[in-house]
């Protein structure tokens, strides 16, 4: 569930590396960091449908972009979810994410989680920084009920959050053969995404603009390592002024796995 999330939503733009540190190998691949100009995404909340091959119910998640604590210059977005059915039975797992975006340029400030499956709670705080992405995750183990704490920095700028990325990514021209290469933090572990827009088709009976995503890891020494959860993703998003995701299919180490929209709400 975590790695659809991860995936669901992926983005960030372009790369600087700070003084006195080499530039990594991929770092040419990367493209303009700058938001693209497309509107912004109105308040509204998303409700989806999680499923193994679109045939079996495996959980559901929310989001609202414009929630409580929105400004003129920073947007709030909040994210929740569970799995349901055969799924909670394998699986139990709840979650609820709150990030700030700047609004100006989409970059991300701050993102915080809270998890929670059959063995443990995990907390994760990301602080996102000139320059750096700060991490502190908190586990407690259900069987002993004891903290441990881990501290990580990633040395490298920009880095987008699941939500910020999305945004950045609505926010561009998605023609057909457009590429777009950028890094993505968003929970304690980087990536190199590529996204390539393969082009328009109706999906559910909408009209949707078709990419694909491919997901790399990034180590801390800036090297890159094979992402073994995900073989392959295809992300349909909304052909219209919203650009909002229709449906995500995730080729994981679990199956197929799908996304899907089943209602809208423009606040």
């Amino acid at each position: 569930m975590k790695t659809l999330l991860a995936i669901s939503f992926v983005s960030c733009f372009c790369a600087s590396i700070l003084p006195m540190q080499a530039a990594p190998t991929w770092a040419s691949q990367l493209t303009t960091a700058k938001p693209g100009a497309h509107p912004a995404i109105a308040p509204q909340k998303l409700f989806y449908q999680l499923s193994w091959r679109g045939q079996v119910q495996a959980g559901m998640v929310e989001f609202e972009f414009g929630s409580k604590g929105t400004t003129p210059q920073v947007l709030q977005a909040t994210c929740e979810g569970k799995s349901l059915g055969i799924a909670a039975g394998l699986f139990p797992y709840r979650f609820d994410m709150q990030g700030k975006i700047q609004r100006s340029t989409l970059a991300p400030l701050l993102m915080h989680c809270n998890e929670t499956d059959g063995e443990e709670t995990q907390v994760t705080t990301v602080t996102y920084k000139p320059g750096k992405v700060d991490v502190t995750e908190i586990s407690r183990p259900h069987s002993t009920g004891k903290d441990t704490t881990e501290h990580k920095t990633f040395s490298y700028a920009p880095v987008f959050d699941a939500f910020s990325s999305m945004l950045f990514i609505r926010s561009q021209p998605l023609k057909q053969g457009d590429s777009i290469v950028q890094v993505i933090h968003p929970f304690k572990t980087p990536y190199l995404a590529k996204i390539e827009v393969l082009g328009r088709e109706n999906i559910n009976g909408k009209a949707a603009i078709k990419m694909s995503i491919e997901l790399t890891k990034i180590t801390s020494s800036l090297t890159l390592k094979p992402y073994k959860k995900m073989k392959t993703a295809t992300l349909w998003i909304s052909d219209d002024t919203h650009r909002i995701p229709l449906e995500m299919r995730v080729a994981a180490f679990i199956g197929d796995v799908r996304m899907t929209l089943q209602k809208q709400e423009v606040l």
